[in-house]
């Protein structure tokens, strides 16, 4: 090609379009300056094939050769490195704020232990006066509230690990939405890259929902040769040869005490276990925690109840204008938190709340007679020493240090979650800070390049006018 007029107006034609096409990819980083997941573009120039003369090799201008996004692929493997455990202890914080707030703790006059103690001291009360009818009332009325507080705590915890279960769903149907968003992704980045260059766009969607999945559980990631990605999600597959993808189920089983909730692989009908993310936060939460706080209170509630009722019935209450002296009565009715009630005897009447001890002697006719000795209150006294008896953990512990300690426990277990969230979350901003200064945009310097490129371009226009007037130049001399 020798060297003459058309070969410096291509030289400048190249240079229009090289720089037109820099001014594209600037204008469209600075578009998207805001858009989730989008990685900063860079446009990379190769000068075009030069030509040889007798008098040197001359070069014929420029060619954009390629169009790349600037990712760094260590950055993003670290990032969902530190995603997962930030998903597993953010959900377990949130659920355990969730906990805290049904026991009310430590929330004053409206805690279930100041109400358990409250109980224990009215019964004080009575022993104080044995035939109050105002004591006996307070006992009635507090008895109710107590129960309405228990009652409240245990359907809520059930309430709450049905709303888990829920969520476990949930997470299962985006886990597989996502996995069918990534084979889809795959299958058109690998038709667009087929055709020449990188689809970065479509490359960037299937990283954000890389990332997303990242949150919910453990991900194993690894790209092909056709550009199509393999996920695999703790240990199992979910999306093979680009685009095969295994989806996941969830199910709820009765293990005879309560449901627990598990996941399988809808294909492989194998158990799926997460080891980490937001997936098992919530099965950690559904199939453990709340059921070890549920049976901790039940067993306080089941201890109150046998210990309360096992004097109660050897007592008896104020004959008042009935007939006979009531007697055998329990004060609760049921045997646990989730049936807990008032026994029907004290519902009846509150003479029937016991304050003295069961005496039985002979009538004229040879039959038992039951009564108590009037002034009597060593049931009443026995039942509230109840709050001072050592119950629990081998009979080491009363009602109010086994609750304590339960609530404690769970106090520490909110404590643990939360320093360890807190802990992940300036991991990883550290790491997406890396990521924002290597893949996010800088208006700054994306002005830089709109001028540079400017510039490049005027200069490029400059060029084919110059040689539009030397043509003018060579058709006048003619």
């Amino acid at each position: 090609m020798p060297i003459g007029l058309n070969s410096i107006f291509d030289i400048g034609r190249k240079g229009l379009r090289a720089n037109l096409a820099g001014l594209n990819v600037s204008g469209n980083n600075i578009a998207n300056v805001n858009t989730e997941g989008y990685s900063r573009q860079q446009i990379a120039f190769d000068p075009s094939y030069p030509f040889k003369t007798p008098q040197g090799i001359f070069g014929t201008g420029v060619e954009v050769a390629s169009i790349r996004r600037v990712r760094n692929e260590i950055i993003d493997r670290q990032i969902r490195k530190h995603n997962s455990p930030l998903g597993y202890f953010e959900e377990k914080q949130r659920i355990y704020k969730q906990i805290e707030n049904i026991f009310n703790e430590p929330n004053g006059v409206f805690g279930i232990r100041e109400q358990i103690e409250k109980f224990f001291d009215n019964f004080h009360e009575l022993a104080n006066d044995p035939e109050s009818g105002s004591t006996r009332t307070v006992i009635l009325e507090h008895g109710k509230t107590l129960i309405e507080s228990i009652k409240r705590i245990d359907d809520q915890l059930v309430s709450l690990s049905s709303d888990v279960s829920f969520q476990i769903g949930q997470k299962v149907d985006e886990i597989n939405n996502i996995a069918q968003s990534i084979a889809g992704l795959n299958e058109k980045i690998v038709a667009a890259e087929n055709l020449g260059g990188t689809a970065n766009t479509l490359r960037d969607k299937r990283d954000l929902e890389i990332d997303r999945l990242s949150k919910m559980v453990t991900v194993y990631f690894k790209e092909d040769s056709s550009g199509a990605v393999n996920i695999a999600i703790s240990g199992n597959s979910l999306v093979s040869d680009g685009e095969r993808v295994s989806t996941l189920e969830k199910m709820d089983f009765n293990n005879g005490v309560d449901f627990v909730t598990k996941i399988f692989g809808s294909e492989s009908g194998l158990e799926f276990k997460p080891n980490s993310g937001e997936l098992s936060g919530l099965l950690e939460i559904r199939n453990e925690v709340v059921p070890l706080y549920r049976e901790r209170f039940d067993s306080i509630i089941a201890s109150i109840i046998t210990q309360v009722n096992s004097l109660h019935r050897n007592g008896v209450g104020i004959k008042g204008s009935l007939s006979e002296v009531p007697h055998d009565n329990d004060f609760f009715a049921g045997t646990g938190a989730k049936d807990i009630d008032l026994s029907d005897a004290v519902k009846e009447s509150i003479n029937n709340i016991a304050a003295a001890e069961r005496v039985e002697t002979l009538d004229g006719a040879g039959n038992t007679v039951i009564s108590g000795a009037p002034g009597d209150n060593k049931i009443a006294l026995q039942i509230a020493n109840l709050k001072g008896i050592l119950v629990f953990e081998n009979n080491t512990e009363t009602f109010d240090d086994y609750l304590a300690k339960t609530i404690g426990q769970l106090g520490i277990g909110a404590k643990n979650v939360d320093d360890n969230a807190s802990r992940q979350k300036l991991i990883l901003a550290e790491f997406e800070n890396l990521r924002d200064s290597t893949s996010g945009v800088s208006i700054d310097e994306e002005l830089t390049h709109l001028i540079r490129f400017q510039r490049g371009y005027q200069a490029s226009a400059r060029v084919i006018s110059t040689v539009d007037e030397l043509f003018d130049t060579l058709i006048n001399m003619v």
